[in-house]
């Protein structure tokens, strides 16, 4: 996702991209193997150049209570800041890519795969009430019910059962 800067005037630009599902290589891909949808609102100023980018596109997900594979719709957002030369830079920002003098392109790559990796949930769920799988007779508590004859018993509380009889 490179973007020319070289004679970009000051101002506001839009960019519209379609990136390829599988086309960023990175560890999680298969999480987000459909087309990405991706705008980018650039704001070059002076030196510097404000990068607004927003990703659209669906996450394959397997659920971690059930195991079952789900989609769902992502959306994310995120900030780029660029400065062109490598002083003369006042800012409050956090975080800024400095860049030579002589450069031509800004590749927004990096930041993208960045930004999908974290939009990866901590926690998969195909639905919030998902009741998962029966640890005992591994049914998936969401299509059938459970056959479990009786309820599995710790076996370091057996000794205080027998105590009962």
């Amino acid at each position: 996702m490179k973007i020319p800067i070289l004679h970009l005037e000051d101002g506001i630009h839009q960019y519209d991209f379609l990136v390829k599902g599988g086309s960023l290589h990175f560890y999680r891909e298969e999480v987000y193997p459909h087309d990405l949808k991706v705008h980018v609102e650039l704001n070059k100023f002076e030196k510097n150049i404000q990068c607004h980018v927003e990703v659209d596109t669906m996450g394959h997900y397997v659920c971690d209570r059930c195991l079952d594979e789900y989609e769902h719709a992502y959306h994310g957002t995120f900030d780029v800041l660029f400065h062109i030369g490598l002083k003369d830079l006042e800012t409050d920002e956090e975080e800024v890519i400095l860049l030579p003098p002589e450069t031509v392109d800004i590749d927004l790559t990096d930041q993208l795969v960045e930004n999908l990796i974290l939009g990866v949930p901590m926690k998969m769920l195909c639905d919030e009430n998902c009741k998962g799988i029966c640890p005992g007779c591994g049914a998936d508590l969401n299509h059938e019910a459970c056959t479990c004859t009786e309820d599995p018993i710790d076996p370091r509380w057996l000794k205080l059962k027998e105590l009962l009889k």
